[in-house]
């Protein structure tokens, strides 16, 4: 950590072998303790409340996924570079700050800064989002410095609220919260892949076609790069994708990117075609005619009853 500023807490929380057992993994030296003003742990997942900043410093990889909101409103600025990319933010309350287990980043940001940072396993996140959802499929989550996901964002503030409150109704709320993100999570194809298609699939060249699809749906996708990436003739891959998964390529593409959509309707701040753009698709009416074959409405429809529950 950089003399000049106030030190990052990195806490870690792993599964031990007895699912019901905790192992606190915290990453915290004793000198910086004073950084963390709050700290919660139930079954699942630890939140820490804390004060920090600025920051320009390379984050080491952990094995725990990483949720933060920011709990102030002063104006900032806060930025990473992950794989080579750079991207910069001024965090709007209702977006989330990820970083999935294993990535390493080099994050910044230019003033103290009062973050709720939740912490969960990949095993936590995959019991929590419950075996009839996830079946045998493994949750691989994307790193996203920030993405708009106003409900997830609430979510992680009221694990803060209960935090602050000294637990009133005992572990089982904040159990319940965290059930629910861990399903908002499973289900958000921005933030997380569902990859059990893959790994079941016997055909390698259609699994990396798979793995290619998922990697870049929002991406313009055509037969020759997604053949180009399964090592193989754009005529096999047509023919074996089929059988293995029972859709040709381009049903398979519209159906992900439409659930993708749909996913992003849950905030209203987002316009339809603003979605229809960030899912992939190349004009609004691909996009609804795809909708209205998935699930029988129209955008606008499912937008109305999704947002009225």
């Amino acid at each position: 950590m950089n003399n000049q500023t106030v030190a990052s807490p990195q806490s870690a929380l792993a599964t031990a072998v007895e699912p019901d057992k905790l192992i606190d993994l915290s990453r915290v030296p004793p000198w910086l303790k004073h950084a963390i003003a709050r700290r919660n742990t139930w079954k699942d997942c630890v939140l820490e409340a804390s004060c920090f900043g600025p920051i320009h410093d390379a984050l080491p990889s952990v094995p725990f996924h990483h949720l933060a909101v920011r709990l102030d409103d002063e104006p900032m600025k806060m930025g990473w570079t992950i794989d080579g990319k750079r991207r910069t933010t001024d965090m709007p309350h209702d977006h989330v700050h990820v970083i999935s287990a294993e990535a390493s980043v080099n994050v910044w940001w230019d003033r103290p800064v009062n973050f709720a940072c939740l912490y969960f396993t990949p095993e936590a996140l995959q019991a929590a989002a419950g075996q009839d959802l996830v079946r045998s499929s493994v949750l691989e989550v994307r790193s996203d410095l920030a993405v708009q996901a106003p409900t997830l964002s609430h979510l992680v503030r009221a694990l803060h609220s209960d935090t602050i409150l000294n637990r009133p109704h005992g572990a089982l709320l904040g159990e319940s919260i965290f059930a629910s993100i861990a399903t908002l999570l499973a289900n958000d194809g921005r933030l997380v892949n569902l990859v059990h298609q893959r790994k079941d699939v016997g055909d390698w060249r259609v699994r990396r076609a798979l793995e290619f699809i998922h990697a870049n749906i929002k991406e313009n996708l055509d037969l020759q790069s997604i053949a180009r990436a399964a090592s193989t003739s754009p005529f096999y891959l047509n023919r074996s994708f089929k059988s293995v998964t029972g859709q040709s390529i381009w049903q398979y593409v519209s159906q992900e990117r439409t659930r993708l959509a749909a996913e992003m309707m849950r905030s209203p701040s987002i316009s339809l075609s603003q979605i229809a753009t960030d899912a992939g698709f190349e004009s609004y009416s691909s996009f609804a005619a795809a909708f209205k074959s998935q699930f029988d409405v129209s955008p606008a429809q499912f937008r109305k009853e999704h947002l009225a529950t």
